[in-house]
């Protein structure tokens, strides 16, 4: 069992592995994924719920920092779709 120090230090460090390049949003889950793979922390074969927990943590505090906001998507997605012959 890993500490929640560790854990999210850990997310930290690799948090960039984990940004979507079209959003800069962060990929919660395959943070969690992530963290928990290289401390070999499963329950079985289950990821254990702090993971994420810690993972959400650690996105919104990160996409706070640089500006990211929630659905920023959807906005590029509409002006993608706005340019004649552009589609996502």
């Amino acid at each position: 069992m890993n500490g929640r120090i560790a854990i999210v230090k850990y997310m930290q460090h690799n948090i960039t592995d984990h940004i979507d390049p079209l959003t800069g949003e962060v990929n919660d889950t395959s943070l969690a994924e992530d963290a928990c793979q290289h401390f070999d922390d499963y329950i079985g074969d289950e990821i254990p719920e702090k993971y994420f927990d810690y993972s959400l943590e650690v996105a919104e505090r990160y996409e706070i920092k640089t500006g990211v906001k929630a659905g920023s998507l959807s906005k590029v997605s509409g002006y993608i779709n706005s340019i004649p012959g552009g589609s996502l």
